[in-house]
């Protein structure tokens, strides 16, 4: 069959209930267990277990996912069907977008930091909340605030230079597959060959597994980059601080799955 590497069992179903299995325990499971610790006066040991089981949790996506891309898998993985519409605008190389990561911790900061009128309507929930909780961002330390400053200037190198990959990746993909298929077929038709659309297939199936083996190492690439962001933030935060960060990346993520917002969204998104 003519370009039988573009034509094997999809994979999509596999990783759709991967996922959804894995969002499933984020909601019920990591966010509970987080908002538990951040309404009530919890130990500091029981804090530090839930912080480090959510962040095993979110760790554990991305490692499972690069153990499953290769040349087969990472053209499902890149571009992720089982990904709703809601989600699809903040993709970067098939999940999140590594800035949505930072920027929503400065949103953290920010917020409790802005000088404004609206302290006075404080939510019931900030109040039921310990006043570690309740002031975690207030005046960052200049420790904080530089390794912050880091990570986003990591994340700019980075960034730009993943989507320069994927350029370059794309135009040798589509050159060398081109290339090669002309190339095989014109020969088979000089050789008589009963099969020539058969040698072609095999020609190209070569270059394509070539140039797949480059896109998933930038996409590998991307999820040690995204890991790596959320590992440094909690790192770099205090228990609570890094509690509410990730409750916050949980409650964004578990957001997607949310019938109603999407119903909505499509709604909004479907031309007048």
């Amino acid at each position: 069959m003519p370009f039988s590497f573009f034509s094997r069992k999809k994979p999509s179903r596999r990783f759709n209930d991967f996922y959804d299995d894995w969002s499933k325990t984020l909601t019920e499971n990591c966010l509970p267990l987080l908002r538990q610790s951040l309404s009530s006066a919890a130990s500091a040991s029981v804090l530090s277990s839930n912080v480090d089981l959510v962040l095993r949790h979110l760790v554990l996506y991305y490692e499972t996912l690069d153990l499953a891309a290769d040349p087969n898998t990472i053209p499902y993985l890149l571009f992720p069907s089982w990904r709703n519409s809601l989600e699809t605008p903040f993709l970067f190389l098939g999940d999140i977008h590594p800035y949505l990561l930072t920027n929503l911790l400065r949103s953290f900061i920010d917020r409790e930091n802005q000088d404004s009128d609206e302290d006075d309507e404080t939510s019931l929930d900030l109040m039921n909340q310990p006043l570690k909780m309740t002031t975690a961002w207030k005046d960052p330390s200049d420790e904080l605030v530089k390794r912050i400053d880091q990570i986003e200037c990591t994340m700019r190198l980075m960034v730009p230079g993943l989507m320069d990959r994927m350029r370059k990746a794309q135009r040798s993909f589509v050159a060398r597959v081109s290339e090669n298929w002309v190339l095989s077929y014109q020969a088979g038709k000089k050789k008589k060959l009963p099969a020539t659309a058969v040698v072609a297939s095999t020609s190209v199936d070569e270059a394509a597994k070539e140039e797949m083996e480059e896109l998933v190492s930038i996409f590998v690439d991307a999820n040690r980059l995204r890991k790596s962001v959320i590992m440094d933030i909690v790192g770099a935060t205090s228990e609570h601080q890094a509690a509410l960060f990730l409750e916050g990346l949980c409650q964004f993520l578990a957001g997607f799955k949310d019938q109603v917002l999407l119903q909505d969204f499509e709604i909004l998104a479907l031309p007048n």
